[in-house]
Order: C-alpha cells, then structure tokens, then sequence
C-alpha cells in the first residue's frame, strides 16, 4: 500500500523482541531501500489522503514520514516561505479529550526550548490536531544503527553522540522538562554531527500534573519507570544509557522477554569493548545503574576525556 514507515515500524517492533531476527533485518533493508529521499514527491503509485477532518490553506503534504499509535508524521512544505516542515497530526481518538489537551499543554511548553539538541517546534494548532516542527533530514539513529549492523557504532562517535545527549539533557531537565521516551527512534539528526531529541510525545513537566501518566518504550525505560513509578531526570539518564549500550555494541542491552520474565535491571559491556575506551564504559555504566541516585552520581565522576 505504500505505508512504508509503518511496515517499518512493525518490523522494528518485532526486532524488539528478537535483536537476530533475520527475516525482520532483510525486510528492513527493502523498506529502507525503497523509501523516498527528503525533499522527494510522492512515491509512485502513491495516493497521499490528508489526515481525517483535517484541511490546511497554508501546508502542502509531500509524503507520510511516520505514524504511531495516536499520530502520523507528514512531511510538507510551507506554501508562504516555501520551507520543509514535518507536521504531527493526531489521530481523531488522540486529538480530542484530556489526552489531547494534554498533548498540546506539553507542546507549548516543548515549544518554549530553545537549543540545537531539540527540535524545533513552530506551531500548533489544536483545531486541526497539528504540530508543526522542524523537519531533520538526516535520519535518526536508529538508521544509522540498522547501517552498521551487526557491529556497533565507533566509540568515539558513540561518545561523541554521549556528550551532545548529556548537555542537551541538562538543558532540558533545568527547564523542568523531562523526556521520557529516549529511544534510537527518537534521536535524529540534523547534520551527520548535531544529534537531536525528538517525539517529547512522553514528556512531563516538572512540579504539574502534565505527563504523569506518560508512558515510554520498555525496552529502555529505567527500572523504577517500569515498576509504575513517573519519569524523572534520573530516568531519562537511563534511558540515554540504554541507548548509548546498543549504540556500541549493537544490539540492545535488554529484550522484552527479559523484562517480562522480571529482570528490569542493565547489562555489563562486553569485556572486550570496556578495555576500548574506559571513560565511555564508565559513563555507561554509571547512567544504566539500578539505583537513580547512583546515576547522576556516577555519570559526574565518570571520565569524557
């Protein structure tokens, strides 16, 4: 049907359970393989429907870039300055409700974070369910990831990715922001180096009642996350930490089979990966312990020279 983000998606989320699924990898890189450049038309044979109940005077829709369970992602350009744009439209069951305004009480507060780790959020509009954001076109990481497969990323550029994570982090905890949802999919790029945090879709805001309920992906969520407790700065530290894991070695540090059958806590690099770069191993280690306050804690003292 053309629904290739979304045929995607359902591989990924298979591959989730099963890192070595080879018949996930192969499908993933035909997908991957057929998708349209940024900045492309529609693919042929194609018929992009605008979203249901909506009408815009001023976006014109390129192509579907992703969908999700409450939104789908449209690449668009802007009819006045002639700018690509990515617009997030909520499904109609999404949009409305408390779980609606919810999201676009989050978006406005996002929309006030002003740094080149996060995107750039422009507008919002709640009539027609719309966020309208900057549109990065370099991918995410979790493409890079799938390119470099099996093996991992180098660690210089898994600790390079480290540091531009961890001060886009501080920038936004000390806005009173926190993530909730730090995953592959959700960290793009805007140039092969400027790492971003994007999909704030989880986020909570510090001191309100906004996001208390926000869920995340559970393969990366901290162990006090997934016994129901809330998101939290310490969280998100984790979280990163997960990623930074599977950024190195490859796959991911846990499966879901693990986490079903109760064991929510981290992994060990392998060894011969530690001996590589020690202050990368350190920082890993101390943002994936079991116990929060040991996070923050150790991911001070830990090297990044």
């Amino acid at each position: 049907e053309g629904k290739l983000e979304s045929a995607s998606a359902g591989w990924e989320r298979l591959l989730a359970d099963d890192i070595e699924d080879q018949t996930a990898w192969a499908h993933l890189k035909q997908l991957r393989g057929r998708q349209d450049h940024p900045g492309g038309s529609p693919l042929a044979g194609q018929t992009l429907i605008e979203p249901e109940g909506v009408t815009w005077s001023r976006y014109e829709l390129v192509r579907e870039i992703g969908r999700g369970a409450t939104s789908t992602v449209y690449l668009a350009r802007d009819r006045t300055l002639g700018l690509l744009l990515a617009l997030k439209v909520l499904h109609p069951d999404a949009g409305s409700g408390e779980e609606g305004r919810q999201f676009f009480a989050e978006a406005r507060v996002v929309a006030g974070l002003r740094h080149p780790g996060v995107v750039a959020i422009y507008d919002l509009d709640p009539d027609t369910r719309t966020l309208v954001m900057e549109y990065l076109p370099a991918g995410s990481l979790r493409d890079r990831l799938m390119s470099a497969r099996p093996a991992g990323l180098p660690a210089e550029q898994v600790f390079a990715l480290a540091r531009n994570l961890l001060a886009t982090l501080a920038y936004v905890h000390a806005a009173g922001v926190v993530h909730g949802d730090i995953t592959p999919r959700n960290i793009l790029f805007r140039d092969a180096e400027q790492p971003v945090l994007a999909d704030f879709g989880s986020a909570r805001v510090l001191g309100t009642s906004l996001g208390e309920l926000a869920g995340g992906t559970p393969l990366y969520l901290a162990p006090e996350q997934l016994a129901g407790e809330p998101s939290t700065p310490l969280t998100d530290l984790f979280s990163l930490g997960a990623v930074l894991w599977e950024a190195w070695v490859g796959r991911p540090m846990r499966q879901h089979a693990e986490l079903l059958a109760g064991r929510r806590g981290s992994r060990p690099l392998p060894d011969e990966l530690a001996r590589v770069h020690a202050g990368l191993s350190a920082l890993i280690a101390a943002l994936t312990q079991e116990l929060p306050d040991r996070r923050a804690l150790g991911a001070r003292q830990a090297s990044l020279r």
